[in-house]
């Protein structure tokens, strides 16, 4: 699921910097919301949501996980469309899928912000070495300072 996560969310990021590029070179902003959005919507927020699985595995093994992911890559694709075609067209007539969007968009943000609230509040996995003894402290030279760290129990 994260793998296909980053790779969606950068596909999308790259559209929407086309878009940007398209409208640039023609000096027409009037798509410039869905343009926000999809980078907002379908980049930045699916990307970050992505680096939470990959760091928090709790979070990514949760049940809702796959489906907020699923939902908020449609969300982050049909409200754009929705946005764009109530630019382009009949108001009236687009609404319904703008509305859909927006909708879609906030349950895949709500999804997340219960996974987060679930998995967040837990103590962090601490590295020990297979015997369960301290790992060794290790030593790194930057220039001319060494920093030393060492994993507590």
């Amino acid at each position: 699921m994260i793998k296909w996560l980053f790779r969606i969310s950068v596909s999308i990021g790259l559209a929407g910097m086309v878009l940007g590029m398209v409208m640039g070179m023609m000096q027409n902003f009037l798509l410039a919301p869905a343009h926000a959005h999809l980078i907002l919507l379908g980049y930045v927020a699916m990307f970050l949501s992505a680096l939470y699985y990959r760091t928090v595995p709790e979070a990514a093994a949760s049940q809702l996980a796959p489906i907020q992911a699923v939902v908020s890559v449609v969300g982050a694709i049909l409200f754009p469309i929705g946005i764009a075609c109530v630019r382009l067209g009949d108001r009236v007539v687009y609404m319904p899928v703008l509305v859909a969007g927006w909708l879609t968009v906030v349950t895949g943000m709500l999804l997340f912000v219960v996974i987060v609230y679930r998995s967040s509040g837990r103590a962090p996995a601490r590295a020990t070495t297979d015997n369960g003894n301290r790992p060794a402290p290790s030593a790194e030279k930057v220039g001319e300072f060494v920093f030393r760290s060492t994993v507590r129990k």
